[in-house]
């Protein structure tokens, strides 16, 4: 799949919180979107072009995310160990800490992004190795239901998560304006 697809599955994966309260939650839906679309891209830090790393912070120069990305790239394949379970294990390790910082809403919606990255993987013609380093590759769609990344069926699948990613934030801004 392509970055723009990616994120908006992790955006969409969001739906999963909605009958959190939003007390509970203490955090806005736009702010956990943002956490979503930057742990659907996460995965991506072992590929040669990721959108994640060239991915600049701030409207500054700086790419938070080009030296990991080199490492990555350099000592593993695309679809390698960050596209398995050791990539949610890695994942967890490292934003673990950061629940004490920032809260546990944001480190579980960038989570929940980063799984959605591989389910999304999962759906193409090439799969993931989700027991990384077993060769084998794990597919969640039958043989001729598997999607071509770039293809004409990864565009109408756009639209419907685009449109769930919009209805997501718009219902939960209005909830917040009441």
């Amino acid at each position: 799949m392509t970055w723009p697809t990616h994120t908006l599955f992790g955006i969409s994966t969001l739906w999963l919180l909605t009958p959190v309260p939003l007390e509970i939650i203490s955090y806005d839906f736009g702010t956990l979107a943002g956490f979503a679309a930057l742990g659907a891209l996460l995965p991506d830090l072992d590929a040669s072009q990721s959108k994640i790393k060239h991915l600049k912070l701030l409207g500054t120069q700086f790419k938070p995310f080009l030296l990991p990305a080199l490492i990555v790239n350099r000592t593993d394949q695309h679809r390698g160990l960050l596209h398995s379970l050791w990539g949610i294990v890695f994942t967890i390790i490292i934003t673990g800490p950061l629940m004490a910082w920032i809260g546990w809403a944001p480190v579980l919606a960038l989570l929940m992004g980063f799984v959605s990255h591989l389910a999304a993987d999962a759906m193409t013609k090439t799969g993931i190795r989700l027991f990384y380093p077993q060769t084998r590759r794990f597919y969640l769609l039958p043989p001729k239901w598997r999607i071509a990344t770039g293809a004409f069926a990864e565009e109408m699948l756009f639209l419907p998560l685009a449109f769930l990613a919009t209805l997501l934030l718009v219902q939960n801004l209005s909830l917040s304006i009441l």
